[in-house]
């Protein structure tokens, strides 16, 4: 396993076009970010001259300020959910990011939500497809509906059965523990039931969404789970940070060595 540094919710005291930098200047080699307010080719600029991997990103989910969480579920919009989907591998294979994260979509007004679910595997089958033409794999979140109402896919159940569906290597699941631990399932149990399906991990510590050891998540158990289950792919850390980001990532990589960026435990 290795640490990603989620540039969404780390470094946002400091523009877009800064945070590739300062996370390598914190020791942090590793990103991941949502679809960004940049044009694309300045992106892979930024991250050349960073210096920086990117281990993931999100396709466009719509206005994520305004509470949109993906569209992939909307019937009429399918044409611009897959255009966007091609935009997205398209970066991925400029960056070499191997995932590309899909956001399901909240539950909407007036569509049956058997249908929103047929138009989202549907999309998602097709899209499965295309990444493995790209050489990339595509992963699925579920994303609590306590602090997201209506939220398509709420619990790891869910998604996995949806995968179920697909069935489809180039499509995994993202287990976002902090959106396991919000619904009050066990996020070791959530590991266990991923099995081959698990695809990208990302860390943040319930309640609060802050800093691995500020809640009440059994942060050691999560990481002794995920190596008894033979997972070596990122351990995103996407929290809300309590203290400036770079002193925040100190604080976790002190109380969490296998937190800390590859190079740093090297040493």
């Amino acid at each position: 396993m290795h640490p990603v540094v989620n540039l969404g919710l780390l470094f946002t005291e400091l523009p877009w076009r800064q945070r590739f930098a300062a996370a390598a200047e914190a020791g942090f080699h590793r990103v991941e970010f949502p679809w960004p307010p940049l044009a694309p080719d300045e992106v892979t600029r930024l991250v050349r001259a960073a210096g920086v991997q990117v281990g993931l990103l999100n396709m466009d989910a719509g206005d994520l300020a305004a509470g949109e969480r993906g569209y992939g579920n909307d019937p009429r919009l399918v044409v611009r959910w897959r255009d966007q989907l091609r935009q997205a591998l398209d970066l991925a294979r400029d960056l070499d990011c191997p995932l590309v994260n899909v956001l399901a979509g909240r539950r909407l007004p007036g569509i049956d939500g058997a249908d929103q679910l047929r138009c989202l595997t549907g999309n998602l089958r097709w899209a499965a497809d295309l990444a493995r033409r790209y050489g990339r794999t595509l992963v699925v979140e579920p994303i609590n509906d306590r602090d997201i109402p209506g939220y398509l896919l709420p619990r790891v159940v869910d998604v996995l059965a949806v995968l179920a569906q697909i069935d489809h290597e180039a499509v995994g699941l993202q287990l976002d523990v902090y959106h396991v631990a919000a619904m009050g399932d066990d996020v070791t149990g959530a590991v266990a039931a991923a099995g081959g399906r698990l695809g990208h991990v990302q860390l943040a510590d319930h309640p609060g969404r802050h800093e691995p050891g500020t809640g009440e998540l059994d942060v050691d158990a999560l990481l002794s789970a995920l190596t008894a289950a033979g997972y070596q792919g990122g351990l995103a850390l996407e929290y809300e940070p309590s203290l400036p980001s770079a002193a925040s990532l100190r604080v976790v990589a002190a109380r969490y060595p296998r937190l800390r960026p590859t190079e740093e435990r090297a040493a």
